[in-house]
C-alpha cells in the first residue's frame, strides 16, 4: 500500500473522522506501563539505599525535576503544537527545521540551569540545606537535566507527528524501566550509593532521549521537492505560556504540602501527602487521555474543523469521566477504610480525602480544556487562567490551612481545580465556540431519545 508524504496511508480517516475514544484508551493503556517502571524505580531506590541515604537522593531528585521545567520552558509542548499544526496544513517541510530550532533552544536552556546547578552546588548545600555532605550528589544531580529535557523535546515531538504511545514512552515510561533493569545487579552486588544512584539516572534519561531520537527520525515525514521550506515559526513565546501551565500543575502538587510544614503541624503535612497520592489515580486518567487529546486540538483548529474540536474534547471529557466515576465512588464512600489500611491515625484523613478526590473530579470534567487554549494558540488566555488559578490556590492555603490545616489545604487545592477548569471552558466556548459539555448533554438526551422514542417509559 502506498502511503502519502505525511506519514499516513491514503485510505487512512481524515482527523476528524477519526475515534479519540480508541486513540484515548490506547494511550491510557500505553500510560499504563508507568506504574510497575515508576514504582519499580521509587521501591529499588528505598530498598538499596535504606532511609537515611533514600532521604538524601529524594532532596537531590525533586530538586533536579523541579528545575527540568526551568530547561524545557514548556518548548516540548510547543513543539507539540507547531508540528501538529505543520502537518494538518500540509507543510512537512517546515518539520525538520522546527524540531532543530525547539531542540537548540532546549539544550542551551538546559545546559545554563545545568552549569547553574552544578557551580553552586556547594554552596547551597551548605548554607541553604545546611547539608554539606550533599554538595557532590547536587552536581551529580545536574547532569540528568539535559538528557531528561532533550527526551522531553523529542517526546513533544513525537506527539505532534500523532505518535502519542511512542511519546508517552519517552515521556513516562522507559527511562525507569532502563533504570531498574540496570539497578536490580548493582542493587544485589551493594553497589548502590547516592551518587551512584543519581549517575544511573542521568545514564537511564540519556539512553531514552537516544530512543526517543531514533524513533522520531524514524517518524519523520519526507518533504516533497517542490515545497520550499519556510521560516521557523517562534516557539520561545507559546513554550512559555504553556511553561506558566507546567508551573500551575507544579504548585498544585507542591504548595499545599509547603504551606502545611510552615503552618500546620507535620501530622497534617503526613495526612495530606498521602491522600494527596491516593486521589492522584484520577489525575493518572486525565493527564493519558490529554497526552492523547492535545495534538489533535492543534490539527482540527488548524483545519478550521470546530465541530470535530468540541466532538473530540467532548469525548476526552466523557471518556475520564467515566473512567474516574469508580474510583472516585470509592474514595468519597470508604475514606475512613482505605485510609486505616495504611496504620493507625491516618483515618483521620478522611474530610481531606474527600475533599481532594472532589477536587480531582472536577478537574476530571474539564479534561484537557486548559491545553485546548495552548494548542489553539489562545496563549494569552492561558496565561491569564493560570495566573487566576495560582492565585485561589495562595490566597486559599493561606486563608484556610492555618484554621482547618490537611482539609483546608484541600478546599483551597479543590477551589483551585474549579476556577482552572470552569475558566477554561468558559474562554474556549467564548473564544472557540467550543461546548463540549453541551455536546455531551445533546449525545445523552439523543440517546435516550432513541431507546424510548414515544416517552412513555418503555424501550423500543
Amino acid at each position: 500500500m502506498s502511503r502519502r508524504q505525511d506519514g499516513q496511508s491514503p485510505d487512512s480517516p481524515p482527523a476528524q473522522n477519526r475515534s479519540m475514544i480508541r486513540g484515548a484508551l490506547a494511550s491510557l493503556s500505553v500510560r499504563l506501563l508507568d506504574l510497575p517502571s515508576r514504582y519499580g524505580f521509587h521501591l529499588l531506590v528505598a530498598v538499596a539505599l535504606g532511609v537515611v541515604d533514600t532521604g538524601r537522593f529524594y532532596i537531590v531528585y525533586s530538586m533536579t525535576v523541579a528545575l527540568a521545567g526551568f530547561g524545557r520552558l514548556g518548548l516540548d509542548m510547543a513543539l507539540t503544537r507547531q508540528i501538529a499544526m505543520d502537518m494538518a496544513s500540509d507543510r512537512p517541510a517546515a518539520v525538520r527545521p522546527v524540531i532543530r530550532r525547539g531542540l537548540i533552544l532546549v539544550l542551551v536552556a538546559s545546559t545554563c540551569v545545568s552549569v547553574l546547578l552544578a557551580a553552586g552546588a556547594s554552596l547551597f548545600a551548605v548554607h541553604v540545606l545546611k547539608k554539606s555532605e550533599l554538595a557532590v550528589p547536587l552536581a551529580l544531580g545536574a547532569l540528568t537535566l539535559i538528557p531528561q529535557n532533550l527526551g522531553a523535546a523529542l517526546a513533544g515531538a513525537l506527539a505532534g507527528l500523532q505518535r502519542v504511545s511512542r511519546s508517552q514512552m519517552i515521556y513516562s515510561w522507559l527511562w525507569p524501566a532502563i533504570f531498574c533493569v540496570a539497578a536490580i545487579p548493582l542493587s544485589l552486588a551493594h553497589l548502590l550509593t547516592v551518587n551512584n544512584t543519581l549517575i544511573l539516572t542521568a545514564a537511564s534519561f540519556a539512553v531514552a532521549a537516544l530512543v526517543g531520537a531514533v524513533l522520531l527520525q524514524r517518524a519523520l515525514p519526507e518533504a516533497r521537492a517542490e515545497q520550499p521550506a519556510t521560516g521557523v515559526p517562534a516557539l520561545l513565546k507559546p513554550g512559555l505560556s504553556f511553561f506558566s501551565l507546567e508551573v500551575t500543575k507544579l504548585l498544585l502538587t507542591s504548595a499545599p504540602a509547603i504551606v502545611l510544614g510552615i503552618v500546620a503541624t507535620d501530622r497534617d503535612a503526613g495526612l495530606f501527602a498521602l491522600t494527596w497520592r491516593m486521589a492522584l489515580a484520577i489525575n493518572m486518567l486525565i493527564s493519558g487521555v490529554a497526552g492523547m487529546a492535545v495534538p489533535r486540538f492543534a490539527e482540527l483548529y488548524t483545519r478550521g474543523n470546530a465541530q470535530a474540536l468540541e466532538k473530540n474534547a467532548a469525548q476526552a471529557i466523557g471518556l475520564v469521566v467515566c473512567l474516574a466515576l469508580p474510583a472516585a465512588a470509592l474514595l468519597l464512600i470508604f475514606p475512613t477504610h482505605l485510609l486505616a489500611l495504611f496504620g493507625h491515625g491516618y483515618d483521620q484523613g478522611a474530610a481531606t480525602l474527600r475533599l481532594l478526590t472532589i477536587g480531582q473530579f472536577v478537574a476530571a470534567c474539564f479534561t484537557a480544556m486548559p491545553e485546548m487554549l495552548g494548542m489553539t494558540s489562545h496563549m494569552n488566555a492561558l496565561y491569564r487562567i493560570n495566573i487566576a488559578t495560582l492565585a485561589v490556590l495562595l490566597v486559599g492555603l493561606a486563608g484556610l490551612a492555618p484554621l482547618y490545616g490537611s482539609a483546608g489545604a484541600a478546599l483551597a487545592t479543590l477551589l483551585a481545580l474549579a476556577v482552572n477548569g470552569t475558566a477554561s471552558a468558559w474562554m474556549a466556548r467564548r473564544l472557540l465556540g467550543v461546548a463540549p459539555h453541551a455536546w455531551l448533554w445533546r449525545e445523552a438526551l439523543g440517546h435516550l431519545r432513541r431507546r424510548n422514542p414515544r416517552g412513555d417509559g418503555t424501550a423500543s
